[in-house]
């Protein structure tokens, strides 16, 4: 409907042709709102491995840890209207999606109790990825809190575009989705490329980062009760001033701790020998990926694991039943071939996007050509799988099964 605003000369959101441009904020946010939403949750699948991982005990009520995330998703759906309250609805309209937005609180609040649980009575470990989970359960209730008063349709006409929103936005995203990618990266970086990242560093940058988040977005909660909207170039309220500097001494910190993440990396990939993951389980992990080597065989598995469990790997370390060693026998794997076609369309789309916005119109046109040509050629394609050997996975997982038992008599010689 933009598109044929733009192009066309529709008047779908052009009021003084007919249209209506409220509609459109409303289109907009009823994807706006849910798109949040997918922003989060496969973060809280992160947070609920991880959890689970260091506290060495399996997800408290799991069930309803699944209930709370559809919850979660059905209920992002009947919430976009509180993102502009103060546009004149009415106090019908403001009061059922206030209320809407309090009750998705609801699910969210039973997930940061599944975690909580899970951790008590366990034996948790305090590894980085555990420092960002611990750090955003503090992190995103409070942001959580505060999405709770702005849902209130009388607080949220004072705070609306105000910083106060800036601050609780941040706390969610920042604490939910940035921590959360943190931890998943210090989780599963062993997985992905075979060695640990370094802790120390890792536990440096987690405390500069929390650190400075609450020096950099607390005040912004004070200045938006004080009046201070957002999306300002110069502020001359004097008033203001001294939590100004406070919150720029919060981003300083941020600062040093993203140096310190880079430093993990830098400093990790120079100590790989020392950090290398030849077990390809170094967390003493409860999910499949763990069952395999650190990376992991292009093939994945040699054989079909047999699933039984949410855990399936820990429920096969409790019952004994992991194959520690390599068979002489397997039978081939069918395999799909890689493909470039979806990076060669996402650049085409690129440019598409870029000459719409300009009305370039040749080059929109040989965009257009160049993603339905790609298309063409990958669906005329009949070369797209192959099979891999029996012999060579029985290679593989035997070269895999002689690093573990090295490393388990070098363990034995130690102790």
């Amino acid at each position: 409907m933009l598109t044929l605003d733009r192009y066309l000369g529709f008047h779908f959101f052009t009021n003084s042709g007919g249209g209506n441009q409220m509609m459109y904020v409303n289109l907009i946010w009823a994807w706006g709102h849910p798109e949040v939403y997918i922003l989060i949750l496969p973060v809280f699948g992160i947070f609920s491995e991880v959890v689970s991982t260091y506290s060495s005990k399996r997800l408290f009520a799991y069930t309803s840890m699944v209930y709370a995330t559809l919850a979660i998703a059905f209920l992002s759906f009947i919430v976009w209207l509180h993102h502009f309250f103060t546009m004149g609805s009415g106090a019908d309209v403001n009061a059922f999606f206030g209320i809407a937005t309090m009750v998705i609180s609801i699910p969210t609040g039973v997930k940061i109790y599944n975690w909580l649980w899970t951790m008590y009575g366990g034996r948790v470990r305090y590894e980085p990825a555990m420092l960002w989970t611990i750090g955003f359960m503090i992190t995103f209730t409070i942001g959580g809190m505060t999405g709770v008063m702005m849902a209130i349709p009388g607080i949220d006409f004072i705070v609306h575009n105000s910083l106060f929103l800036v601050a609780h936005f941040h706390n969610v995203i920042i604490g939910g989705v940035v921590f959360g990618s943190f931890a998943g990266l210090n989780y599963w970086f062993p997985k992905m490329f075979g060695f640990r990242l370094e802790k120390k560093w890792g536990t440096r940058a987690f405390w500069f980062w929390i650190t400075g988040f609450y020096f950099a977005f607390v005040p912004l909660y004070i200045l938006g009760f004080m009046g201070a909207t957002r999306r300002m170039e110069h502020y001359n309220d004097p008033a203001w001033v001294p939590f100004m500097w406070v919150a720029l001494f919060g981003a300083f910190l941020i600062m040093c701790g993203i140096a310190c993440n880079t430093l993990q990396i830098v400093v990790s990939i120079r100590d790989r020998a020392k950090l290398r993951d030849l077990t390809g389980d170094p967390w003493n992990g409860r999910t499949l990926e763990w069952a395999t080597s650190s990376p992991p065989p292009f093939y994945n598995f040699a054989t079909t694991p047999e699933v039984r469990d949410p855990e399936p790997l820990w429920d096969a370390k409790q019952r004994g039943t992991i194959e520690y060693q390599a068979r002489d026998h397997y039978e081939d794997i069918h395999m799909p071939k890689n493909t470039g076609a979806g990076f060669i369309i996402a650049v085409f789309a690129g440019f598409f996007g870029f000459a719409m916005i300009w009305y370039m119109w040749w080059l929109a046109i040989l965009s257009a050509i160049g993603i339905v040509l790609t298309l063409i050629i990958r669906t005329c394609n009949d070369d797209i799988d192959y099979y891999v050997t029996g012999e060579e996975i029985a290679s593989i997982e035997k070269a895999h099964f002689l690093q573990v038992t090295a490393l388990e008599t070098e363990k034995q010689h130690a102790d």
